[in-house]
């Protein structure tokens, strides 16, 4: 069968599934693998969480319903919780509620942007962004995130924003990196753009900061720039594989936004819905997950502060942590993140993520939701002290 697209569907594969496929393939053959790759919190949901949604299950009226924009119960509750969290008023009809975030970002790129248009993504980037832009055919753009001060480089976010720029895209703190955008700096983006494109805050780490007050873009005042925020329940709330996100928009995509979920989602699962809406009682466990996070990263950080050939960077939040193994690549004729990863996997059972997943080839992202993180961590200098 002919596959007619201009993707090549290899080279971009995830390779964050590569190597936890590898993972798989050693536990089915009776090992054991410690996995720092999926962002998924390796902690069981809250009791509540699972209790709302088994009684959402036992209720005929609860489990068939069908709304493709989101339950009303749980865009009221998502409006209380950010004017409580954040002192911001968010009408509920602007929230749009899917199956996680992935969906959202690809009916928006469908939605903002068409083919030769620009769109321009943090360097480095999630793949989600890239692969969203691969699929309307825009063309990518790239703004750096400074790998030695982990801040904006606001140069290059001028030198690449175009007139043909329709959509801009944020992450803070931002994946893989773990950096912050301060709000100096959204201000700075806000102005640079000044209406002429679409901003998308992807904040699905907004409630996972180590070392700065948690914000979110949403409190800022009087900005030229329509911002278009999504956030999800998968990280700090760690329902990952439960698929409830949800995308802020502005009156004008509401319809265009639910009318294509209409067609190609009709609607997310109400049952999940329902724990969402638990989950949001629950503050204090995500509390708990970032001073968790936050030792671990403390504990990365002091690992390899003499590991020869391998930099640290001292994430400020986010689930992930990056190591920069150029110098060591270069010292042992490594020529990609994927063989690197590789070896350290049949060498240590550790699983990590190429860097190639991101922009940034020479170097590791390690989630910090492996239950044996320090562990993993020990195994990892090992490698990189004694190879």
């Amino acid at each position: 069968m002919e596959i007619r697209s201009s993707i090549n569907f290899h080279d971009e594969r995830f390779l964050m599934f590569v190597l936890d496929q590898m993972a798989n393939e050693l536990e089915r053959n009776g090992g054991e693998a410690i996995r720092m790759t999926l962002g998924k919190s390796e902690m069981p949901l809250h009791p509540e969480i699972i209790n709302s949604m088994q009684q959402a299950l036992n209720s005929f009226e609860k489990y068939s319903l069908v709304y493709p924009g989101g339950l009303p119960e749980l865009k009221d509750k998502l409006a209380t919780h950010y004017q409580t969290k954040y002192d911001v008023t968010i009408k509920p009809e602007n929230f749009v509620i899917s199956v996680g975030t992935s969906t959202l970002f690809r009916n928006l790129f469908y939605l903002l942007l068409k083919e030769g248009d620009e769109v321009l993504l943090p360097l480095p980037y999630y793949s989600l962004y890239h692969f969203c832009a691969l699929l309307v055919g825009a063309k990518v753009r790239y703004y750096k995130i400074d790998m030695d001060t982990l801040r904006l480089d606001v140069d290059s976010f001028k030198e690449n924003f175009t007139d043909k720029t329709k959509v801009v895209v944020i992450n803070t703190p931002g994946n893989p990196l773990g950096n912050i955008l301060t709000r100096e700096e959204l201000y700075t983006i806000d102005s640079i753009v000044d209406g002429r494109a679409a901003i998308i805050n992807d904040e699905i780490y907004a409630n996972t900061y180590f070392d700065d007050e948690c914000e979110s873009v949403m409190q800022l005042k009087n900005t030229k720039s329509t911002f278009i925020t999504t956030d999800a329940f998968s990280k700090a709330y760690r329902m990952y594989s439960r698929r409830v996100g949800y995308a802020i928009v502005p009156d004008e995509l509401v319809q265009p936004l639910t009318v294509i979920q209409h067609h190609t989602l009709l609607t997310a699962d109400p049952v999940v819905q329902f724990g969402a809406m638990a989950a949001l009682d629950y503050q204090h466990e995500v509390d708990h997950l970032v001073q968790l996070y936050k030792g671990r990263r403390d504990y990365t950080i002091d690992a390899f502060q003499n590991v020869p050939d391998v930099r640290a960077l001292p994430a400020r939040g986010s689930f992930y942590f990056t190591l920069d193994c150029e110098a060591f690549m270069k010292r042992k004729g490594i020529s990609t993140s994927l063989e690197l990863a590789t070896q350290i996997f049949e060498a240590t059972h550790v699983a990590t993520v190429p860097g190639s997943d991101f922009g940034i080839p020479n170097t590791l992202r390690l989630s910090y939701s492996a239950a044996k993180y320090n562990e993993g961590i020990n195994r990892l200098r090992e490698f990189f002290t004694t190879t």
